[in-house]
């Protein structure tokens, strides 16, 4: 195949990327969602969702050790993590780093998304086996409702948080969240750009507000999302989060304790995008 693109469908966006397709390695579809796997030649393997690139093999770790690497370094001994979301399993891969982490459970709605990551992007998927790690098929927004201080660590990796998802942003969500993790726990989640969706960067920081005593805004250029300059809410019951809590270990490509502090933004900037002050 030459000269093939694949052209995304983001309604959340006002741009469309258009990637290089050499091969339509599956398609098929879930009781909840398109389901796609593409052969680029830039960026290797494309898992897309509804129309949507969600991951792919040469720049996911820039997702997904920014999403979770800087909640459990924040936490000086995370034991018990909750994820929502994250079928395609690179979130689980970097908590399973962690030495502390006795057990992880991955909350995913749709099991097809597990299977088909299983089968494509090995390796993504491959914490999927670990003893550590428990999944469970079930809606997130349902299941986090059953716990009180169970977790040390929850964690977010949902689809963009509008449309169905757009109950994980929720204050009656951040809610559930407080009561099911233990007193001193963690919180965070992606939450879009801030160039095209600062509207809800700041809706989800003020929800958050009003749960946590700590919350605070951290980020990491994606290249494969519309915007690149991908933020993530973070809100913790106890500990501060702009530094490391503990020495820095997992073996990772992008993350380390200099770029968990430069992923903050200026608090200064920051103020100004929680007082509306930051426009385009």
């Amino acid at each position: 195949m030459r000269d093939v693109f694949f052209i995304e469908r983001d309604p959340y966006a006002p741009i469309r990327h258009c990637y290089p397709v050499s091969k339509v390695l599956y398609e098929g579809k879930s009781e909840y969602q398109e389901i796609m796997v593409l052969e680029s030649p830039e960026f290797g393997k494309l898992l897309v969702l509804d129309g949507v690139v969600q991951v792919d093999e040469k720049y996911e770790f820039m997702y997904h050790e920014y999403l979770a690497h800087i909640p459990m370094y924040a936490h000086p001994n995370p034991e018990d993590v909750l994820i929502i979301g994250g079928g395609d399993g690179g979130t689980l891969r970097e908590v399973l780093k962690h030495e502390s982490v006795k057990r992880a459970v991955l909350v995913d709605i749709d099991k097809e998304v597990i299977e088909v990551s299983k089968k494509y992007f090995p390796t993504m998927s491959c914490s999927f086996e670990d003893p550590r790690a428990i999944v469970v098929n079930e809606d997130g927004y349902r299941y986090i409702q059953d716990y009180e201080g169970e977790f040390d660590v929850i964690i977010i990796d949902s689809t963009d948080p509008v449309g169905f998802a757009h109950v994980l942003t929720t204050e009656d969500f951040f809610k559930f969240v407080y009561r099911a993790l233990k007193e001193d726990g963690i919180y965070a989640a992606q939450t879009e750009s801030i160039h095209y969706h600062l509207d809800i960067v700041a809706r989800i920081q003020k929800a958050l507000k009003k749960v946590f005593p700590v919350v605070d805004l951290y980020t990491s250029v994606i290249p494969i999302y519309a915007g690149y300059w991908w933020t993530f809410s973070i809100a913790s019951k106890k500990y501060p989060v702009r530094e490391p809590a503990r020495e820095v270990k997992a073996e990772t490509k992008i993350y380390s304790a200099d770029m968990h502090r430069h992923a903050f933004l200026p608090e200064s900037f920051y103020r100004r995008i929680m007082e509306g002050e930051y426009k385009y």
